[in-house]
């Protein structure tokens, strides 16, 4: 059973048969993907976004569940979707690989992924996607309420405290 770590696939040139190869609707299922970039030109790279943006839209799967695709490129991340980072080091660490063997715990939860993973395949990506954004507009709204209702309990606090002493 293996652990999801990264998948670092060096990108060398912009051909057809490279892009046909490297982009496949099952690459993010089992493990997060990061295309390196930076062996290309910066025009080269900016067109290389578009066409594995492209990609996803037209295929209709996500680059971010059920495990995300990163781009390691010299572009500014405002560029696109996509998650865009300048350096390997600057990858999210939890998926770093990890020294030593699993034990039995982790075993198990890895077991569990994998069947988890063979659900994920079937699921529509734009219905899941909509509904995680009206979850997170949801609890953003909640978040912002709690905290509004802690400043005006804290006003309450200090002006039931100055009423008491005079």
């Amino acid at each position: 059973m293996s652990l999801p770590v990264y998948q670092m696939i060096p990108v060398k040139s912009t051909s057809l048969e490279e892009l046909n190869s490297l982009l496949k609707k099952d690459m993010n299922l089992r493990h997060p993907v990061v295309l390196n970039l930076l062996q290309l030109d910066i025009d080269t790279q900016r067109e290389f976004i578009g066409l594995i943006e492209n990609f996803f839209v037209s295929e209709n799967i996500s680059f971010k569940f059920p495990y995300a695709v990163y781009i390691i490129t010299l572009h500014e991340p405002s560029i696109s979707l996509m998650p865009i980072v300048s350096d390997p080091a600057r990858l999210p660490r939890f998926f770093h690989q990890k020294e030593g063997r699993m034990n039995v715990k982790e075993s198990h939860l890895a077991g569990k992924n994998k069947l988890l993973q063979q659900e994920v395949s079937n699921a529509d990506t734009t219905l899941h996607q909509s509904e995680v954004r009206s979850f997170a507009l949801f609890h953003r709204r909640i978040f912002e309420l709690e905290r509004e209702r802690d400043f005006t309990l804290d006003l309450l606090n200090r002006l039931s405290k100055k009423v008491k002493n005079g």
